[in-house]
């Protein structure tokens, strides 16, 4: 029997319980058997402690106080609807922290080194929940299964464990698995460093865990709500003559569009954008930015940074890390938006061919509509190599135009900074003085 899922990190606040709750409802919608499995020990919500109503309802009969049993078994806090929740079913942070007296991360550590050790019984317990056999070939179950993972770096960065439980799940779950790693579009796409450490890190996840990856910029929609696609007055473009172009549109608080950050090609032109004014990115009017790149002590202080030697260290340093990520060439993102039903099924349409359940001939199918027929796969495997082709066919030119223009605006895209001006207009300068070739 092969099962599908996914596997879900990403950094502490980056949106995973959140995908998990909006993905598990589109997917039911969809007509797929859909459950989440919570890995993430610190992923605990304390239940609500019995009212004195439900005390008195429970002393009242048997029944119902069988029913109170199973309702014991789960994490009704969580917002979605788990098969197997580690917190309630293994263990947990907060009594390790407790008990062994251990920080946060040491204490999350350990809890994932126990959940490896005991794996085992985790797969057992599944497999129960799921009602599979030991039996490879029993077609009983299609379940589609959502892993919740903790998302603290020092699980993926400097402890194997994650990668270790991720193919003992592929190995004997028969499970084909996608990594999905969120990123915090809100937080990455307003400073240069963010992001260029978040390609780092997750070209890093991606060389240890091994497996078929999804990167995706999430909470795009709070974009609009962070002051991202506030349209600022129309700023003026200066040149050494002294004449001004206005903009016709309104210029964006990011260095280049969505479409850069998204192919993360050629990602060393983001060094230049290190030194950008951090006012760029507060929505604020372009006549007050002027105004306040134009003070002497400010340029003072500018020029004062730009001359240390911390400066051209940390510009080299960033250099040297973008080179790092093109290097590898594997970097990409897809925008989401949770609450964006279209984004969702764009997202989806890439996981379901890396993990190869765009290849099952009926998605939403019982495994007898789904049958090992090999000759009727055969005639067939044509339309179904054409529907994988197809399946990912939505990601064209335009879609990344239309999610730039929803979430950030009909806007236009400062290329340059205020300290590169006069660099840029004197490397213009030079190009129109080149003699044309005949």
């Amino acid at each position: 029997m092969v099962l599908y899922g996914q596997i879900v990190i990403g950094a502490p606040g980056s949106g995973k319980t959140t995908y998990c709750d909006g993905m598990q409802q589109y997917l039911r919608l969809l007509g797929r058997d859909c459950w989440v499995v919570n890995l993430d020990p610190a992923n605990e919500v304390p239940l609500k402690p019995p009212t004195q109503s439900d005390g008195a309802a429970t002393s009242g009969g048997g029944d119902d106080h069988e029913e109170d049993d199973d309702d014991e078994g789960t994490n009704s806090q969580l917002p979605y609807e788990t098969i197997l929740d580690v917190c309630q079913d293994i263990i947990s942070l907060d009594s390790v922290m407790s008990e062994l007296h251990l920080g946060p991360n040491g204490g999350l550590l350990y809890c994932m080194e126990y959940i490896e050790h005991h794996l085992g019984e985790v797969l057992k317990l599944l497999r129960e929940r799921l009602g599979m056999s030991n039996d490879k070939n029993d077609h009983s179950s299609r379940a589609y299964l959502l892993f919740d993972l903790p998302g603290q770096i020092e699980l993926t960065a400097h402890s194997g464990v994650v990668s270790r439980i991720a193919q003992r799940l592929v190995r004997e779950l028969d499970l084909r698995l996608v990594c999905v790693q969120l990123v915090d579009a809100a937080v990455c796409l307003t400073d240069v460093s963010k992001f260029i450490g978040a390609s780092l890190v997750c070209t890093a996840s991606m060389m240890r865990l091994e497996l078929p990856f999804v990167n995706v910029l999430s909470k795009m929609d709070l974009l609009q709500s962070s002051g991202m696609s506030m349209s600022a007055v129309s700023t003026k473009k200066y040149d050494d003559s002294g004449n001004d172009d206005e903009y016709a549109n309104d210029t964006s608080p990011l260095p280049f569009n969505l479409e850069f950050f998204t192919q993360c090609h050629d990602l060393r032109r983001l060094v230049d954008y290190l030194d950008s004014n951090p006012m760029d990115f507060s929505g604020i009017s372009g006549n007050d930015n002027e105004e306040y790149l134009d003070d002497p002590e400010y340029q003072r202080a500018q020029q004062h940074t730009r001359s240390s030697t911390f400066h051209r260290k940390y510009h080299k340093l960033h250099h040297e890390l973008c080179d790092v990520v093109e290097d590898f060439g594997l970097l990409s993102f897809l925008p989401l938006s949770i609450q964006d039903a279209e984004s969702v099924g764009r997202v989806l349409a890439r996981i379901d061919k890396c993990n190869g359940y765009v290849f099952v001939k009926d998605h939403s199918g019982s495994a007898e509509q789904n049958g090992t027929d090999g000759v009727s796969n055969n005639n067939n495997i044509h339309d179904v190599f054409s529907s994988a082709m197809i399946a990912d066919s939505e990601w064209g030119t335009g879609v990344l135009s239309d999610v730039q223009e929803k979430y950030l605006g009909d806007v236009m895209f400062r290329e340059e900074i205020s300290e590169l001006k006069k660099t840029q207009v004197k490397q213009t300068a030079e190009d129109d003085d080149m003699p044309e070739l005949e």
